[in-house]
């Protein structure tokens, strides 16, 4: 510091004149003093009148003469150029000798006369000083604002000496935009704090580089290094000021001892990055990063984030913006994301194909990954399965962020733990449980003080179609606002329909479109051309072509032909450098029209490309370019040469040419090898082939169509070729095993060939004859396949569809059909268990199915599997799931719309499932809950308390929404949302029936009571114009839903409660059940409704009723605990379709998995089921006694079994027909223990008291037995023994079986091959293995 004497100066205003200004211009005064750095106002806009207004004070020497120039620059957040307009002289110590009275006074300092840029004669320009007469000397402070006028005029200068070519040139432009933004806003703040003053006045000293490499250029290129972290290091510095002030994301300053310790690192750092500079040593030198965490990631966290199953986005060979382009666009995004003042986190860049998108995106993502601060990078690619799936992209970001920041993985794999299945829930539930949730908690509150985190998410428009992506686009538009604003989200897509639809009028999303006819995209497009063709010229120096080659000229001609697209620029360079000629090349293109349009360019372009191969006249070469292209397009994920050529190959493809002898003529449209996947160069290709109207060409037009059937049909051949039995020779074991690395033929036709078949709608009966043909010899194969590809999960959902394409196709084939609905079923049944071990199939899931399946009659003489004797079930089991809950009766039950989610209502609490696995997804409010309903749309449901009030909440997040809804009704019992949501019933105690307004929680309708006792249940109609109420007074009323007026009724046909009601899907009957045991079918289509059908069945009251989706079924639960079917057009019982609980059935729903109608009931034992509605078998295994298998033995000879239950019986079975061959044998107490004795003439057993019995063994009379005859004396023990659920071989640890999901095992015995098994229901299953030496 200096000690001289200081004077007050204040820039008040400067007249701008007129014709200099434009509504796009900003001014600022930069103070040029001699031997100090310069300093600036904050830049402003010109007002009507011409003035430009500042009022900002500096403090400057009396002894230095200061020169003001007053500058002006286009106003936008591209980085400008600014221009001086006028620069004017200060002498402060002349004017301070002049005798003034006054402390202050004002100077006009007009503009020079003569400056060329004031023309505007009827004005004269000047800028308005107050001076202050300076009292006594004083020191000059450390002045943050000095400092940062140093760093911003540096990095102005050093912007101008790197060029927008320089690889660091991105970096120094967003260092100055960071700089210059927290200038503005902060500088007066922290001028006021000595530790940012001393941290800010090292940085100044570093950026004396700056004038070392103005002076000597070529200094620049050994230091870049060092230069591009010193402004990754300013950048960082400048974001926890930012913060540390109060300006940042957070809005409030940081903890000042956290905050102390980082800025003595970062001065630390500055420190070792000026030393590098001096020494021009490079050495490595951490940078600070003002994120705050330090942790490892453990690898038990990445292995937790893992089991999302994220899509994997490796692709290094992404194309990046050249140096030199898109610099603006790249600054603009940039700029945003680090910006807080601005309120939208999420920024949508989009326009046409080919212009440049995703390689914006991939620049984005590199730049910011080399600032610690890219978060997650998506990218959608249509040609890949993965990369183009809605359904993956939560899972996806959620990974890569918990990869990012330890903290966000620590919560994440926490909600992972708590709900394992969370990436088969509904896309909101994963958006809020793995990202919102985690983001909100009170440990990751700092991630809002650590400055921007960004995610760029590119290609939006090739996630998926249009229908497929609904549900993203919805998170993206409405949930992403409920992300920190820290989390910066970069989207770019084409401007599709319904992403437009979806982003465009948000407040959050900063629409961005790309303008392909700017002069920056021009300029950009022919330094592009420029750039690629000096390259293509420096690759061909045999050719000596000159220097400037091609010209000025045609880099013009060929950027008019571009159309401003970047993918046309790419094209035709790739067509050039593919040439053996360049010049000839070069002079196709140039012939070409330039066209209207940017689409007719591409045509254009696609056109010129195609036609260069020249063998168009040869029928073989075209059919080959066909075949191929098909296959390309048509693929689901990428395939390499060598892939197609091997699908050709097993489908007896007449053509053997390998697919690189027609590629190779194709280079500029095509990208891989033999090795690697084959690409065509951008989508908008695939776009010209497949549109007749636009290629023009028969030789060039793909039939999509046919090219999914062809593709189809090589891919079932691949299987037939390849699928056996063990395809990796595996030996079962409990341990599993590792994704097994397949041929990419079979990988591929396993994984896809049912999406190909399932494109070809309404096709011949042909396919579905070789489809069956292919499914009865490897539909097993084809399972055990995919769980070797741990896709198991996956085989479910594509037999469905298969199924449903089965049955839609002409000629229907019904074994096929049959055998598909089998194979949904045998999934279903076993998928947990074939995701254990892929030989599971054969020797569980197999020997374990239906004996009239028709898959086990198909496939039963498999060789070498276990047997179990007389079979598991005859039919499936119409229970598909058993949802427990401990805790008391479930008193409500209700589906989201889409049939994904269930709410239960259990001893008063509610809870959320996913109907698919069964998983508990989320615990919504706690209370005396009487019930709980879904509203539309699946993420607002309502609970109503016995208090007497309802409670809005968040199905995602289990928050309550706003205060509770009351009224003066006493206990509510009944809730109904109508059909769209926004109105909400309510009936109770009181007798009154209340409708509210959903949105604004207020009372619409409050009629008088008319009920004369209790409300018990409500229900609206379909249509949304009525609803209906019953109540404990035994009467039905229908109402009016837009007045309130009661419209039919009271209707009596009841005499006890009525405790449900529904209206059918036409809204012209309601369904209600009562204390009478009836269900009554009322028709009030007429005010004079007539008197109800009944429908009797049920032995005890009927608590709940529900309609089918498809209006043909009526679902009765009943206190007799049974919940039956009727049919609505008849009223007839469909009696073979029973459904039952061990306890009285309080509630029925329906619902939709995969199109496949279910059954949803709930009981007083607090279980939920999920039924089959087909199905007519029985639940469990055939019980062989009344009571749990206490105890089993074999005979000394193995020919024999004993069993002993609680039902005080003891049974003798044969272990080869599973016949019983003598019993029951009766004791008076449950039986503990029994035995068959080496003398083989004699049944023992013991019950719970000790006693010992005796039977002959032939005909089962009683003998005399002694306490020798116990039992536990003549036991013997077998070779196999159950691990949990494995069936094992005791002595070497072979596994042999894993048991599937049955009644609990409660005994077992063994013997040689064979095992039994006691189960808890009564059942006995024995188990023949196969003969294996050591076990016979």
């Amino acid at each position: 510091m200096d000690s001289r004497t200081y004077y007050k100066a204040d820039i008040i205003e400067a007249l701008i004149p007129k014709k200099d200004s434009t509504k796009s211009s900003v001014y600022y005064v930069k103070i040029l003093v001699e031997g100090h750095p310069p300093l600036k106002t904050n830049e402003v806009a010109r007002e009507l009148d011409g003035r430009a207004v500042w009022n900002k004070r500096f403090m400057l020497p009396v002894d230095m003469e200061a020169q003001l120039e007053i500058k002006s620059k286009h106003n936008s957040i591209f980085k400008p150029g600014s221009r001086s307009l006028a620069k004017v002289g200060l002498d402060v110590a002349t004017i301070l000798r002049q005798p003034v009275v006054a402390v202050s006074q004002e100077i006009r300092l007009n503009f020079p006369s003569d400056d060329v840029l004031h023309y505007d004669a009827s004005q004269r320009g000047y800028i308005l000083v107050r001076l202050y007469r300076p009292e006594e000397p004083i020191s000059e402070p450390i002045s943050v604002g000095k400092s940062f006028s140093v760093l911003i005029s540096q990095l102005d200068t050093f912007i101008q000496i790197v060029g927008v070519a320089s690889q660091i040139h991105p970096f120094v432009n967003l260092a100055w935009q960071v700089v210059s933004s927290l200038y503005t806003i902060a500088r007066d703040q922290l001028d006021r704090d000595k530790s940012i003053g001393e941290l800010t006045e090292m940085m100044e000293d570093v950026y004396t580089f700056v004038d070392d490499i103005k002076s000597f250029p070529s200094r620049l290129a050994s230091q870049e290094e060092t230069i591009k972290k010193i402004m990754s290091q300013t950048i960082e510095c400048m974001l926890f000021i930012q913060e540390y002030s109060g300006h940042g994301f957070c809005g409030r300053a940081l903890n000042q001892q956290w905050a102390g310790e980082q800025i003595r690192r970062f001065t630390r750092t500055f420190t070792m990055l000026k030393a590098s500079l001096n020494t021009g040593v490079g050495v490595q030198i951490a940078l600070i990063a003002h994120r705050m965490y330090e942790d490892v990631q453990s690898i038990a966290q990445t292995q937790t984030l893992a089991k999302l199953h994220p899509v994997d986005m490796d692709d290094p060979s992404r194309p990046t913006c050249l140096p030199q382009t898109r610099s603006d666009l790249l600054f603009s995004v940039l700029s945003w994301a680090m910006n807080p003042s601005s309120n939208q986190n999420v920024l949508w860049l989009h326009g046409p194909a080919g212009s440049g998108k995703s390689t914006v995106a991939t620049t984005i993502a590199n730049i910011t990954r080399d600032l610690g601060r890219l978060g997650a990078f998506v990218f959608f690619d249509r040609r890949m399965a993965a990369r183009n799936d809605p359904a993956a992209v939560v899972r996806t970001l959620a990974f890569q962020l918990g990869e990012f920041d330890p903290r966000l993985g620590a919560s994440i794999s926490t909600v992972i733990k708590g709900t394992p299945s969370i990436r088969q829930s509904p896309l909101r539930q994963q958006f809020h449980k793995l990202l919102v949730q985690p983001l909100s908690e009170s440990e990751l509150a700092v991630w809002s003080q650590e400055g921007p985190v960004i995610v760029v998410i590119d290609a939006l428009d090739e996630c998926g179609h249009v229908g497929d992506r609904e549900d993203l686009l919805s998170i993206l538009a409405l949930e992403s606002v409920k992300l920190p604003p820290t989390l910066r989200i970069v989207v770019t897509s084409r401007t599709e329909l319904d992403i437009q639809q979806a982003l465009e009028a948000q407040k959050n999303i900063c629409g961005t479109p790309i303008d392909i006819n700017s002069p920056a995209n021009d300029k950009d497009i022919h330094l592009y051309l420029s750039d690629r063709l000096q390259n293509i010229r420096s690759k061909n120096k045999y050719l000596s072509l000159p220097q400037e080659w091609p010209g000025h000229d045609v880099i013009d001609a060929l950027a008019a032909r571009a159309h401003g697209l970047f993918i046309w620029a790419y094209t035709a360079c790739r067509y050039v450098e593919n040439g053996q000629d360049l010049e000839d090349r070069l002079a196709d293109l140039l012939r070409t029209d330039v066209c209207s349009n940017y689409e007719s360019a591409l045509d254009l372009m696609y056109t010129t490309a195609l036609e260069s191969a020249g063998r168009w006249e040869d029928p073989a070469f075209s059919a080959d370019f066909r075949d191929i292209l098909g296959v390309v397009i048509a693929a689901k994920n990428p395939l390499t040469a060598s892939t197609i050529d091997r699908l050709n190959e097993v489908a007896s493809v007449s053509r053997m040419r390998p697919s690189l002898h027609t590629i190779q003529h194709l280079g500029c449209v095509f990208r891989g090898s033999t090795n690697e996947p084959i690409h065509v160069i951008h989508p908008s290709f695939e776009d010209f082939l497949t549109d007749r109207t636009r290629c023009k060409r028969d030789e060039w037009f793909i039939d999509i169509h046919l090219s999914h059937q062809r593709l189809a049909l090589q891919c079932i051949s691949s299987l037939r070729a390849n699928l056996k039995r063990n395809m990796c020779d595996l030996t079962l074991t409990r341990s599993g095993v590792d994704v097994k690395i397949l041929p990419e033929d079979v990988t591929y036709s396993c994984i896809f060939w049912i999406d190909h078949v399932c494109k070809l709608e309404g096709t011949e009966e042909s396919l579905s004859i070789v489809v069956y043909d292919l499914l009865v010899k490897h539909l097993l194969h084809w399972i055990e396949t995919m769980s070797l590809l741990k896709k198991a999960r996956h085989t479910i959902k594509l037999l469905m569809r298969l199924e449903d394409w089965s049955r839609s196709i002409q000629g229907r084939h019904q074994e096929l059909c049959d055998l598909l609905a089998d194979a949904v079923r045998f999934c279903q049944a076993f998928t947990p268990v074939i995701e254990q071990h892929p030989l599971l199939v054969y020797s569980s899931a197999l020997p374990f199915s239906p004996t009239n399946s028709v898959l086990y009659q198909l496939f039963k003489d498999e060789i070498s599997i276990p047997v179990v004797v007389g079979g598991f079930r005859d039919e499936w089991s119409p229970l598909l799931m058993d949802i427990p809950r401990p805790g008391g009766e479930v008193t409500s039950l209700s589906l989201s719309s889409d049939g994904s989610q269930l709410i239960s209502t259990v001893a008063r609490w509610c809870h959320v499932w996913d109907v698919i696995s069964g998983e508990l997804l989320i615990q919504g409010p706690k209370g005396d809950i009487a019930m709980t309903v879904f509203a539309p749309g699946g993420q607002l449901a309502a609970s109503c308390l016995f208090s007497g009030s309802i409670v809005l909440w968040d199905t995602f997040s289990g928050q309550t929404i706003g205060q509770p809804l009351k009224r003066d009704q006493g206990a509510i019992y009944a809730l109904a949302f109508s059909p769209d949501g926004t109105r909400l019933i309510s009936g109770g105690q009181n007798c009154t029936i209340i409708m509210w307004n959903v949105q604004t929680a207020s009372i619409i309708l409050d009629p008088p009571a008319t009920h004369t006792k209790t409300i018990l249940c409500l229900a609206f109609s379909p249509d949304g114009m009525r609803y209906a109420s019953g109540s404990r007074d035994g009467a039905i009323r229908i109402w009016d839903a837009a007045s309130g007026r009661m419209v039919l009724g009271p209707l009596h046909g009841h005499s006890g409660s009525v405790y449900s009601i529904a209206f059918t899907l036409d809204s012209t009957r309601v369904v209600s059940g009562t204390d009478d045991k009836h269900v009554c079918v009322w028709d009030i289509r007429s005010e004079e409704a007539s008197m109800p059908i009944k429908l009797r069945g049920h032995r005890s009251t009927v608590f709940s009723v529900a309609v089918s989706p498809d209006g043909r079924l009526i679902a009765s639960a009943s206190k007799d605990t049974t919940v039956r079917l009727w049919s609505l057009e008849t009223g007839e019982e469909l009696s073979h379709l029973v459904r039952r609980h061990k306890m009285p059935v309080r509630c029925v729903a329906f619902g939709k998995q995969y199109g496949r109608l279910r059954l949803v009931t709930g009981a007083k034992d607090a279980t939920i089921r999920i039924w089959d509605i087909e199905s007519v078998g029985s639940m469990g295994v055939t019980r062989k006694h009344k009571g749990l298998v206490s105890h089993l033995a074999f005979s000394q000879d193995g020919q024999r079994i004993v069993s002993g239950s609680l039902d005080r019986t003891v049974r003798v079975w044969d272990p080869i027909t599973g016949q019983c061959l003598l019993g029951p044998l009766n004791l008076e107490q449950p039986v503990h223990s029994v035995a068959l004795p080496a003398d083989n003439v004699r049944i023992l057993a013991a019950d719970r008291e000790g006693a010992v019995f005796a039977w002959d063994a032939t005909t089962g009379v009683h003998l005399i037995a002694t306490p020798a005859d116990d039992p536990s004396n003549h036991s013997i023990v077998g070779p196999l023994s159950l691990e949990r659920k494995w069936v094992v071989d005791s002595r070497t640890g072979t596994a042999l079986t894993m048991l599937p999901t049955m009644s609990p095992v409660r005994s077992q015995a063994s013997f040689g091959n064979c095992m039994v098994l006691g189960l808890a229901n009564g059942g006995i299953v024995i188990i023949r293995f196969p003969d294996i030496p050591q076990l016979v």
